[in-house]
């Protein structure tokens, strides 16, 4: 990647106006201009374009904001694979990110893709390679002086990441007296957790695992009642599961259809009985009439004969058949009578059964009745919870102690307090040993005897009644300095406590800690309002009014239960079926009754025909073949028609249905119905019973209790283990350490060597660098034979390792295609003549193959260095 131009609007000292420059080279480019120019500026601008989010308002990018207000505009052309790509954003007004496709003239990304774009393209957003190699004024080292750990670390990762993925070697470890300081850290670690020869737990390790013991056994007996607990609320579940079952509408429907199917058919089979009945009559009349057709035809012959016979039986069949109408008669009365009875039972019948419905409807409103209460219950319970979190979210609205503002605060408590420390290590004491009854006084207050007294320039020091002494102490500038950092530390710290509006770092901590009790408070009123109204507080209204509409208006009360008119319902619905049967036994009565009158009637008719035929008989003898033929044919008819009775009965019989199924349907329809009325009942108790046993266990918090110390035995087992894992860490490392003390310590550096090697000797022949590890900067500088550490180093030659550093870290990144600028802002200030002229060449040497932009005020220093100066361009923004 590299830079081709730099445009400003509305940024700092340049408010109103549009500053660019343009045509940034491949080499080195310069723009060195006098101070106040805004440099610094220009290298803000390219920082905040590629790590500030455009949204960002912190501190860095409220810097960039003019005197006069408004929103800040900035725009960087980048090359990136031999394509441009132009970037803007605009940081607090009108907030937003672009990136266009030059080539092309169109966006290809904007805002949050234009963001993730730049991070890929150009620099992570832990600003690791370009971190690197972008310096800013006043930076001597690899890394800031003031860069906090977390920043340290990973500037760290960054040049660990680059050597190890150009060495091949991420985790070996040289020796020396870094090898020496890790080995006795880690032994130090060790002892801090083990002891003896088996390495047995002490210290926190040994905290943990007790801990870890002890919360086993309370959690093995939470876990027994919560068992108790979930065994119970299955329990619920499934009784409750059933109960919804049993009331479900449509398996009350479904039981209630089959009960009247099973009655129906076998309503059913009884009518078709009485079919069969009637069937069998006329077969029995048809075979009777063909006996007696038969008896003719052979009685023709004896009729004569048989003429006194006939008479006699002809008088017998009227007298049986005068008896047999009067038993018909008879029987048809007590049919009516019975009939008539039947009547009277269905229309009472009819009437339980309105009564029940009734009785039911009442059931249903006292039901509604009872839901009401129910749910005005809840909805209070629901409306107290909501005021609950509400107040808990009004109080954290006007609680500004968050927990990072308390780390702020924190911070700047002890950057304060260690400021004071130092300044008064570094002040003029004097201590005072009394002789007499006269006492000192320092601004007005008495010096104690003994006490060491710091004296700062100015300080009067009051003998009374003899003179007033009065110090001057000489001025230097770093102690000019801290006081200065001081006051800013102390000014930071007060605008820190104004922003939490609170006085002291202790009034903090207890706001903060009860925003947190506020939170949890919010969070659990929360919880209770989504669990007794999961659908919301206007949801449980509707419901409320829904059951009130049902009860409105409804006054009545039935005189008696459902289940007491149930009862009478049933005893009537018995009283009807037993006048069924009864009915169904008269009519059986009367068509027996009339079966046999009609037998009566077919034997009287057939003795007035048998003496008719006698008598008829005894006539002309030439007549006789002509009757008997003629008696033959009726007998003939009168089988036939026999014969077809029989086949019609013995269809009706073969589609007959099975009646002792349909009765034993009907028993087990009528014992499904009460074996569900009994099951719900059941059920109810035991729902009502297990309800009984959760609340109170769940009054007793068995299931936090147990979640809370669970939680907590695996924070604790999680420690435990992480120690052990440390103990058996540190000796691995400890071993591996010392067998490797006097590895191949140079392999892991010898590309930034290599690459560094030819730039150190442009300003020391015999020059070399040692190494640290853990920090991946410069150890010591080895020259003439001799070794210097790096803080023993005067600040220039500080600046050129560190610059010279630089650039060989930028010949590694292009030697794994990552391809990076190196921004230098108003570096080299401390460099003499000569070393800055080496200076000047070893950029050059560099900027062969490396684009590399430099800010400087030092016009006359810098004429040497060469490379293109593009100019800067202004004008008012319209």
């Amino acid at each position: 990647m590299k830079l081709r131009a730099l445009t400003l609007e509305n940024v700092r000292k340049f408010g109103g106006k549009r500053v660019a420059i343009d045509s940034i080279g491949d080499g080195i480019t310069v723009i060195c201009e006098a101070n106040e120019f805004g440099k610094s500026t220009f290298f803000d601008a390219i920082h905040a374009v590629v790590f500030e989010k455009h949204t960002a308002t912190g501190k860095s990018v409220q810097s960039l904001r003019p005197r006069a207000g408004g929103g800040v505009r900035i725009g960087l052309k980048v090359e990136i694979d031999g394509a441009c790509y132009a970037i803007e954003k605009r940081f607090l007004a009108q907030k937003g990110a672009s990136v266009t496709d030059t080539a092309r003239g169109t966006v290809i990304a904007r805002d949050g893709e234009a963001e993730d774009w730049i991070a890929r393209h150009i620099g992570a957003t832990d600003g690791g390679p370009t971190g690197l190699l972008w310096v800013r004024q006043g930076v001597l080292g690899l890394e800031p002086a003031d860069a906090k750990p977390a920043e340290k670390d990973r500037l760290a990762e960054a040049r660990r990441d680059l050597l190890s993925s150009v060495a091949g070697e991420i985790e070996q470890v040289t020796g020396g007296r870094t090898m020496d300081r890790i080995l006795r850290r880690c032994q130090e670690d060790l002892d801090a957790l083990a002891t003896g020869s088996r390495l047995s737990p002490r210290g926190a390790w040994k905290d943990a695992v007790d801990e870890a013991k002890a919360l086993e056994a309370e959690l093995e007996v939470l876990e027994r009642q919560y068992a108790e607990l979930s065994d119970a609320l299955n329990d619920r579940r499934a009784a409750e599961t059933e109960l919804r079952r049993l009331d479900d509408p449509e398996a009350k429907v479904q039981r209630d259809t089959d009960l009247a199917e099973a009655r129906e058919v076998a309503r059913a089979a009884e009518s078709y009985a009485q079919k069969i009945a009637s069937a069998q009559g006329e077969l029995d009349l048809a075979l009777m009439q063909q006996s007696e057709a038969e008896r003719a035809r052979d009685g023709f012959i004896d009729a004569l004969s048989e003429a006194e016979g006939a008479s006699k039986a002809l008088d017998e069949a009227e007298r049986l058949n005068s008896d047999r109408l009067g038993s018909l008669k008879d029987a048809r009365a007590a049919e009516g009578a019975l009939r008539s009875e039947l009547e009277d039972a269905e229309s009472a019948t009819r009437t339980l059964r309105e009564e029940q419905k009734q009785a039911e409807r009442a059931g249903r409103i006292q039901r509604a009745r009872e839901e009401v209460e129910r749910i005005g219950d809840l909805l209070k319970q629901a409306r107290g919870h909501a005021a609950t979190a509400s107040e808990c979210r009004a109080r954290i609205a006007a609680n500004p102690v968050t927990e990072q503002a308390l780390a702020d605060l924190e911070d700047a408590a002890k950057e304060t307090a260690r400021l004071q420390s130092l300044i008064a290590a570094s002040s003029v004491r004097m201590h005072v040993a009394y002789a007499g009854e006269t006492r000192l006084s320092l601004a007005g207050s008495e010096i104690t005897g003994g006490d060491a007294v710091a004296l700062k320039d100015g300080a009067e020091v009051e003998v009374p009644g003899i003179a007033t002494l009065r110090f001057e102490l000489p001025d230097t500038t770093e102690d000019h300095d801290a006081e200065t950092v001081l006051a800013e530390a102390l000014a930071a710290e007060a605008d820190l406590l104004a922003r939490c509006e609170v006085r002291t770092l202790t009034e903090a901590r207890d706001r903060a800690r009860q925003r947190q009790a506020d939170e949890n408070a919010a969070k659990l009123a929360a919880q209770m309002l989504r669990s007794l109204a999961p659908s919301g507080v206007e949801a449980l209204d509707q419901a409320l009014a829904d059951a009130r509409e049902t009860i409105k208006d409804v006054s009545e009360t039935p005189v008696r239960s459902a289940e007491q008119v149930a009862s009478d319902v049933e005893a009537a619905e018995t009283r009807e079926a037993e006048l069924r049967g009864r009915l169904r036994a008269a009519s059986e009565a009367v068509a027996d009754a009339r079966e046999k009158a009609a037998t009566s009637e077919a034997a009287l008719a057939a003795a007035r025909d048998r003496r008719e035929r006698a008598e008829a008989h005894a006539g002309a003898a030439d007549a006789r073949e002509t009757r008997q033929s003629e008696l033959a044919h009726a007998a003939q008819g009168a089988a036939e028609e026999a014969e077809e009775k029989a086949k019609a009965l013995a269809s009706l019989k073969a589609d007959a249905p099975d009646s002792a199924t349909a009765a034993a349907n009907l028993k087990r329809a009528e014992a499904a119905f009460e074996n569900a009325r009994k099951r719900r009942e059941h059920l109810a108790e035991r729902r009502a019973d297990l309800s009984a046993r959760i609340d109170t266990r769940a009054q007793e918090g068995v299931e936090e209790r147990r979640d809370e110390v669970a939680e907590r035995l695996h924070s604790v087992t999680a420690r435990a283990d992480r120690y052990a894992a440390e103990v058996e860490a540190l000796v691995r490392l400890r071993d591996a350490l010392e067998v490797a003390r006097d590895g191949a310590r140079e392999a892991y550096f010898e590309p930034v060597q290599e690459e560094l090697r030819p730039l150190l000797r442009i300003l020391h022949d015999d020059a070399g660098i040692d190494w640290e590890t853990d920090s991946i900067t410069p150890g010591a500088l080895r020259r003439g034979g001799e070794t210097e550490a790096f803080e023993t180093l005067s600040g220039g030659t500080q600046e050129q390792i560190a610059i010279l550093t630089r650039l060989a870290f930028a010949r590694l990144f292009a030697r794994r295609g990552q391809h990076l600028p190196i921004i230098l802002d108003d570096a080299l200030v401390y460099s003499d003549d000569d070393r800055i002229v080496k200076m000047f060449t070893a950029l050059n040497r560099v900027a062969l193959d490396q684009q590399i932009i430099v800010f400087s005020c030092r016009q006359l220093a810098f004429a040497g260095l060469g490379g293109d100066r593009p100019s800067v361009k202004m004008e008012d923004v319209a």
